[in-house]
């Protein structure tokens, strides 16, 4: 048990760099105030969200009351923090088990495979507890004293809470773990990162849409019908809730009134999780470390003549198109990129076309709805142009354009570009994953609300225009306090401080600058306030590219690799 206490604070140190921290407070104290800074900036940012979070869950649960559905709550709870777990625990898993470069230094001692993967999982528990924790005892203590429970519920809601990460995470890592060992995914293991996130949101809209066609199957009378039975049945909602997860029907009969009863199902809760984290570490024995080495070894190439490699050699580009392409494979090939910069662009447009469909407007409502818009134009517009122009802020593609680089960003000081080629390059990827953002929202928005040409171009136009202050901010950013010192790439997205800045400023920038304009377009003249969005933005965008322009080179030379 030593050595997995000892490993496990190993991975923890490695993960959070704690040993970097307390270096950096004797010998660079430049770097120990920026890694403070975020330690205290992140959590204080987040306290206004978690306190709406908790009042969310609080009026839930009043409405739930109201309507004799209080048992669904805890349910209700238990699956938000089970699937937002499993989603974000997906990252976690590949980056500990797979993606770290530890296992290199390990596999050669003297330690079992058991207790390599025990405190690996253990050091991912660390993190998924904390999260956990801010979602489901909130949870735990709204019920709790809203229905007035003792110190037995107190006691019984320990040890359910401990068993929430566990279960979902253990299975998921077993999976994890069957299909990395398979011999044909050799070298694609990147691109399994990718597919994997991918497929957790996939099935978190599947849910959603299984769940509305069980409540309604298309029938307006049914759905009536169902929630009329749901309403009137303590347990009728609870059921329907429990198909999604069902260790939640445990985790309900446990808390939701305490009886001796109540001890068994948290015992048998306890058990279920306890035989899947065994299941989950004899699946990892016999084939965590064969898929390790596996994935060690490189695939050989196909082999260019002469000829062919002097072409390749001899390929020139632009500078700025050079810079453009590094960036970009830069971002595609690394999953942590990937995810963190792309998804925002894919799942956002498909938010919007779900929620359409799945309201189900009336004929004669959309038509309503759309002849409004009709008539008021300038609305529609500045709705798109700041849905657009959110898929800019939200990026973190230029405000850890260096960071991503690592102890590689020396290949970027040498290369012989100039810094305009570099502005260019690296904010035209930012610009491409934006437009592919805008692509999906117009082709999602054009199901319901069909927009004139007219609208098209203006709102694409200024909604580039208008992301360009942001995304140039975010590089500017970056080029000041780039994040070089990592050992796993997604502490160049999670830990980055830059990204956290350039969000809040483009949100404050964004609405600002969307409520100036469009109160001066709708009460003054439309086209007043269009010329001075793309007045504002332009001149903003000019300044911040004279600033990084003159600054590039200097600061180039204070990186630290």
């Amino acid at each position: 048990m030593k050595e997995i206490i000892s490993l496990t604070r190993l991975f923890i140190n490695e993960s959070l760099g704690v040993s970097l921290f307390f270096y950096n407070q004797k010998y660079n104290k430049k770097a120990f105030y920026k890694q403070l800074f975020t330690l205290i900036i992140v959590p204080v940012a987040l306290i206004p969200a978690f306190f709406m979070y908790v009042s969310v869950m609080t009026a839930t649960y009043i409405g739930l009351s109201m309507i004799n559905q209080s048992t669904v709550f805890l349910s209700i709870g238990y699956i938000l923090a089970t699937v937002l777990i499993i989603v974000f625990g997906v990252m976690y898993i590949l980056s500990e088990f797979y993606f770290s470069d530890n296992m290199e230094e390990l596999i050669p001692l003297p330690i079992s495979q058991r207790k390599l993967i025990v405190a690996k999982f253990f050091s991912i528990l660390v993190f998924e507890y904390i999260f956990a924790g801010l979602i489901f005892i909130p949870i735990l203590i709204i019920y709790g004293v809203g229905q007035g429970m003792g110190p037995l519920y107190v006691l019984l809601s320990v040890f359910v809470f401990l068993t929430i990460p566990v279960l979902p995470l253990s299975l998921v890592t077993g999976v994890i773990m069957l299909i990395m060992q398979s011999a044909s995914l050799k070298g694609r293991k990147d691109m399994l990162q990718i597919v994997f996130v991918f497929l957790g949101i996939a099935v978190i809209f599947g849910v959603q849409i299984w769940f509305t066609s069980q409540l309604g199957n298309g029938d307006e009378v049914d759905f009536q019908l169902l929630m009329n039975m749901m309403l009137t049945s303590n347990e009728g909602f609870l059921n329907v809730i429990g198909y999604v997860m069902p260790t939640s029907f445990l985790m309900a009969w446990a808390l939701n009134k305490i009886t001796l009863m109540s001890v068994v199902w948290v015992g048998a809760l306890l058990a279920i999780t306890f035989l899947s984290g065994a299941l989950m570490v004899a699946i990892g024995e016999r084939v965590y470390i064969k898929s390790i080495v596996s994935g060690k070894m490189i695939k050989k190439g196909k082999q260019l003549n002469s000829a062919q490699r002097s072409k390749a050699l001899g390929k020139k580009s632009h500078r700025a198109m050079a810079v453009f392409t590094m960036d970009l494979r830069l971002l595609l090939r690394t999953p942590v990129y990937f995810f963190n910069n792309v998804s925002v662009v894919i799942i956002a447009p498909l938010c919007v076309l779900l929620s359409f469909y799945f309201i189900e407007i009336p004929p004669e409502d959309l038509q309503g709805m759309q002849d409004f818009f009709r008539e008021m134009p300038i609305l529609i517009n500045y709705l798109l142009i700041a849905f657009f122009i959110f898929f800019g802020g939200t990026s973190a593609t230029t405000a850890t354009t260096f960071s991503r680089e690592g102890k590689a960003s020396w290949l970027t000081r040498m290369i012989p570009v100039t810094a305009s080629d570099q502005i260019v390059g690296r904010t035209g990827v930012a610009l491409l994953i934006q437009s592919l953002g805008i692509v999906f929202t117009i082709i999602a928005i054009q199901f319901f609300f069909p927009l004139a040409l007219s609208t098209l171009v203006l709102t694409v136009i200024l909604g580039i225009m208008g992301s360009l202050p942001i995304l140039l901010f975010g590089l500017f950013m970056d080029m000041n306090r780039p994040l070089l010192n990592w050992d796993n790439p997604q502490k160049a997205i999670k830990n980055n401080m830059n990204v956290v800045i350039t969000l809040f400023v483009g949100m404050a920038y964004t609405g600002l600058l969307v409520g100036v304009c469009g109160l001066l377009g709708y009460f003054v003249n439309p086209f007043l306030g269009y010329g001075l969005f793309m007045l504002i933005s332009f001149g903003i965008s000019i300044v911040f590219y004279k600033v990084i322009s003159n600054r590039l080179e200097v600061e180039f030379l204070n990186f630290e690799s």
